[in-house]
Formats: C-alpha cells, structure tokens, sequence
C-alpha cells in the first residue's frame, strides 16, 4: 500500500511518498480503507519535532473510509461499514485525569491516516454519518471535538453571551463560529484575509475584525465597551495581549493550537484585577465526540473543506497550511 512516512524531523520535504505492506490485525482491530485523511496543524508540530513521535512514522491524526477486515474479537463493525478513524486511543484502564489527558494519538503514538489503510482498535472507530461526504467525516472529529470542549464544556458558552473567536479561519475556528451560532451566542471573528472574512460573515459571524490591526478597541466598541463574554484563542504569541484586552471583566478565555507559539507575555494584574478565567484546553473526550457527531447528523457543525489533494501531494498540503492559504480543512486522499 502507499503511504506518506516521515523518517527524520524536518520542513514539509521530509514527507515521502512510500510502498509498505498491509499493517497486520490484532484481535480487536479494524483494518480500514481510507477514503480521506484530514491535514492537521498537529501533523506539522509532529514532523518539525516539536511534537514527539517514533520515527519513522505515517503521519495523520484523522480520516474516514470503510471496513476491509475486522479481527476475531470484533463484532460492533463489519467489512464494507463507512467509519470515521478517531484521533484518540482513549486508555481502557480506569483513570483518574480526564480520559483525553490520557490517550494515544494516531499519527503521533502510532502510525496514522495518511495511507491507503490503517489499523485501528474498534473503539476508536466511529459510524459515518451519512449526510457527510468522506473528505468532512475525515476533518470533523479532531478540530470540531477541540472546539466543542474549548467553547462549550470549558468556556461554558450560552445563550446571548459573546464570543471572539481569534484565528476563526482554520478547522477550529470555523467548528467554534458554528457552534456558537447553534447555542444562540453572538459570535465575533478575526482573520487577516478580507476574502476570508467574506466567508465568515456568510457562516453568522456577526463582526470579522482584522487581526493585525487592535481588534480588541473594536470588540469593545461593538459591545458598548464592555468586552466579550469569552475568548477562544487559537493563535497564540501574536494576539493574546489583544485577547485578554477584548474580554469583559469576569470574562473567560479559553486556549488551544497557539498556531503562531506559544511563549505569550502575561500582565497577572490585568488577569487578577479583571478576574479573568484562563482555560488551556486539550483534544475532547469520547462523550464530546458523540455531541459533535449528533451536531453534524442535525446539520449544526459540518466542516468547511478547503482543498482536497492526492495523497501524494502531502507536501504541498502541508505548506499550504504553513502559509496560512487554507479556509477550513485541507484533505489527502488516497
């Protein structure tokens, strides 16, 4: 079979087009034809080594396609069922840390999606929702579970609040503008790109700020100087003072990604004489990665899917992402 495996940390070249065998299947696996596998920033930090991963490794955090084989101890999945290939290998011992602080990542811990197959434990393998093409199944669970736990379980998002979403043109972004629109918030977005933010006023967002410009004065503005009820924060080292300046005293400020680093300059009296609530925020848990399905089977979250390329095309997938060319989520397909 092809798959892309990356054999040293490196740029975007290191990704090489390869022929392997047919992974075996362990008793209470399912080998799984993949239709499409979703590009992810995690897929970056894993190939640069700021992320660490046993190489070589098949890169790929995400996918969907159907059953080829399933081994002897499963009997949830049979040959020919449209799965979708979860990130996360969630431990079956019991635990005491949230589950998603505990789990096994493909792609990182194990060989993951970019391949014309993968073998994956029966848990961590989800029905297809019909209503979704393979290339949107592939590029739901990661990124829209991300958002669902950042917004809604920990930023405790509800009716009529307010949320800025910083960096809202990526699959996170866009998962958190839909997800705000489904619960009834106001919802605010920066990006730096005009087209883009094009796009997101047609997804609901109320406000697309520039986020090179001090988008924080504007949120003010817009909410009649008060600020907004919670932040999310996917970008990082460039627009967190402006984050924290666009909350609402008592405001929440929920983080993940950090896509531009992670290394912020911190003013605790700005945080404490506010009383802002700082949220770091992690992956999901098998319970968000139900909500999120149902959400997608009520047609309230579905991803926005940017470009779809041959799987051995993961080098120009990968600097597209770099560059920050992308609008929602970036598809290899075998």
């Amino acid at each position: 079979m092809q798959v892309i495996r990356v054999h040293t940390p490196g740029p975007a070249e290191v990704l090489k087009l390869e022929e392997t065998p047919l992974p075996g299947l362990s008793e209470g696996e399912v080998l799984v034809r993949i239709r499409a596998a979703a590009v992810n920033h995690l897929d970056i930090w894993m190939r640069m080594g700021s992320v660490f991963a046993p190489m070589p490794i098949t890169p790929g955090s995400e996918g969907a396609g159907t059953v080829e084989a399933v081994g002897s101890q499963v009997s949830e999945f049979r040959k020919g069922d449209d799965v979708i290939v979860t990130p996360w290998i969630f431990p079956d011992r019991p635990y005491t840390d949230p589950p998603n602080l505990s789990v096994r990542i493909f792609g990182v811990s194990l060989d993951g999606c970019y391949a014309e197959f993968v073998a994956a434990p029966a848990s961590a393998l989800l029905r297809k929702p019909a209503a979704l093409t393979f290339e949107e199944a592939a590029s739901l669970t990661l990124t829209g579970t991300t958002a669902y736990r950042a917004a809604i379980t920990r930023g405790n998002l509800r009716p009529g609040e307010s949320l800025l979403v910083v960096g809202a043109t990526g699959g996170i972004g866009i998962a958190a503008v839909q997800l705000a629109r489904a619960v009834g918030a106001r919802v605010f977005a920066t990006t730096r790109d005009p087209r883009k933010g094009a796009r997101l006023y047609e997804m609901g967002a109320e406000a697309v700020l520039d986020s090179g410009s001090d988008f924080s004065a504007e949120v003010r503005r817009l909410t009649g100087g008060l600020g907004v009820d919670l932040v999310l924060e996917t970008v990082g080292k460039t627009t967190w003072g402006r984050s924290i300046a666009s909350l609402r005293r008592g405001g929440r400020i929920a983080f993940c990604g950090s896509t531009a680093g992670a290394e912020v300059h911190v003013n605790l009296q700005e945080i404490y004489r506010k009383e802002i609530t700082a949220l770091g925020t992690y992956g999901g848990t098998p319970e968000e990665i139900r909500r999120v399905i149902r959400l997608a089977e009520q047609k309230l979250l579905r991803p926005v899917i940017d470009t779809v390329l041959p799987l051995r095309d993961a080098v120009l997938a990968h600097q597209r992402m770099e560059k920050a060319e992308h609008f929602g989520k970036i598809v290899l397909a075998p």
